[in-house]
């Protein structure tokens, strides 16, 4: 498989298609990126890292080619990382990562000032930059400040923070006992900051670098954790990917707590809470649960639907000034003054749920009202794309059905098929090849029909 260029960075396979010498094109257009941004001749970067073997030597790599001024924060969450661009008064940051790829892959997201991604069309500039790129030389003198311990203590403190000192008591006295799989990720550090809160943590997993199962949390790669929750009395388990942005939950029963449900239970949190709920704005993707929608009209909030990808949720966000927003599609919630998906904070924040409802998850769950949902990934001709997008949209267009649409001829497509249900596509940015599908209901019949039925319309448009 080839380099993956997106909105969310470059990827691929460490030592194949993402080598030290192609690495630092991307880093040496980012940096020359930030000085034409700045108009600042030596930019400061904060970079971080999670813990695939190959983190160090591409940090080693960059920092001996680039003319800039260096913060490096080691290894750290991802969130940690773009906390630290802030918090240090950074000009921007590299976290040096594959997200929830395996181990063998590694990658870069390029940060801006205020720790939030790069936007879609300054990405492009950083991916069409490098290639412009030939000859480097090796820095001679620079300055790099290491500052790990600093960065994950100022972290700490600033999700604490947010989730808020009564909250944090209330999780205290609540006595709550969790399971926490990071796989060797990240997330790791996640065991103190619980601890300091005072959940009482069973750690699997935790060394560094050491990866037990798939990288990415999903029912598959975490369903060997029921075991553990029933040996240890456990509330439930909590799974991290590599760089702890997403975090997925098995409840005590063993049932996966889908990531629109996660966003569920922390917009309700938000929402319950504020001031005047109705003046506010909740901001997700427009594959996002219908159960999420149903929380923001119950408060008589406003919800804004944007294209997939947390760099498109950030930026309404921000333009709104929304009090929460997420991708349910992909488990963690972004709570502003953060700007990227945290899995730890909102473990915290779900922590704090259970701890102030007094019930158990599963119970509180079964609350909300139930949606199905199914997701399917279907190979298709790359060059087929604008033609496919056409044929899906005239096709449900002609059963006189809402459209809704985002990111262009390139981004999703969706279509209401009744008040609780919907068929969404788009093809991946990530993954090559590869159109995703997602129907939805409030009946599990419906959702597979309508599924049936879209592999049906998409199949004949990629003939």
């Amino acid at each position: 498989m080839a380099l993956v260029e997106s909105f969310s960075g470059i990827r691929g396979i460490y030592g194949k298609d993402l080598t030290d010498s192609i690495a630092v094109k991307y880093a040496y257009s980012y940096c020359s990126f930030l000085k034409n941004k700045t108009e600042k001749s030596n930019s400061t970067i904060v970079i971080g890292m999670d813990t695939r073997a190959s983190g160090t030597k591409l940090a080693d790599a960059i920092m001996g080619i680039l003319d800039c001024n260096f913060i490096d924060v080691g290894i750290a969450p991802t969130p940690a990382v773009e906390f630290a661009v802030r918090h240090f008064n950074a000009d921007g940051g590299i976290i040096i990562t594959a997200s929830h790829n395996e181990p063998y892959w590694n990658g870069f997201k390029f940060l801006n000032s205020d720790g939030s991604s790069l936007s879609e069309n300054d990405m492009n500039i950083v991916i069409n930059n490098s290639k412009t790129f030939r000859d480097f030389h090796k820095i001679q003198e620079r300055k790099i400040l290491e500052k790990n311990s600093e960065a994950v203590k100022e972290y700490t403190g600033f999700i604490l923070s947010i989730i808020g000192r009564e909250n944090i008591e209330n999780i205290r006295n609540s006595r709550q006992k969790i399971v926490i799989d990071p796989n060797g990720g990240t997330a790791a550090i996640a065991k103190k900051i619980l601890e300091q809160a005072g959940v009482e943590v069973i750690g699997v997993n935790i060394a560094y670098g050491e990866f037990n199962r798939a990288v990415e949390p999903d029912e598959d790669s975490l369903i060997y954790l029921k075991n553990i929750i029933d040996e240890n009395k456990a509330d439930f388990a909590a799974g991290f990917d590599c760089d702890a942005d997403r975090v997925e939950i098995l409840m005590g029963n063993g049932q996966l707590l889908s990531g629109n449900y996660i966003l569920a239970l922390v917009v309700e949190e938000i929402l319950s809470n504020a001031k005047n709920p109705r003046s506010q704005f909740v901001v997700v993707n427009d594959v996002t649960s219908n159960v999420v929608r149903d929380v923001v009209q119950k408060y008589g909030a406003k919800l804004r639907e944007v294209e997939v990808g947390e760099t498109n949720v950030v930026q309404e966000i921000n333009k709104l000034k929304a009090i929460v927003g997420g991708e349910g599609s992909s488990a963690g919630a972004i709570l502003p003054p953060s700007k990227c998906r945290d899995g730890i904070l909102t473990l915290l924040a779900i922590l704090s749920i259970i701890a102030k409802k007094e019930k158990k998850l599963e119970d509180i769950i079964d609350e909300f009202p139930k949606y199905y949902t199914i997701k399917k990934k279907m190979e298709f001709d790359k060059a087929k794309h604008d033609k496919i997008k056409k044929h899906l949209k005239d096709y449900y267009s002609k059963k006189r059905l809402e459209i809704r649409e985002t990111g262009g001829i390139k981004g999703g497509l969706k279509a209401i098929t009744g008040k609780n249900s919907f068929v969404w596509f788009r093809a991946s940015k990530t993954e090559g090849n590869v159109f995703r599908i997602v129907s939805e209901s409030d009946d599990n019949k419906e959702a597979e029909k309508l599924m049936q039925e879209a592999i049906e319309v998409f199949k004949k448009a990629n003939e």
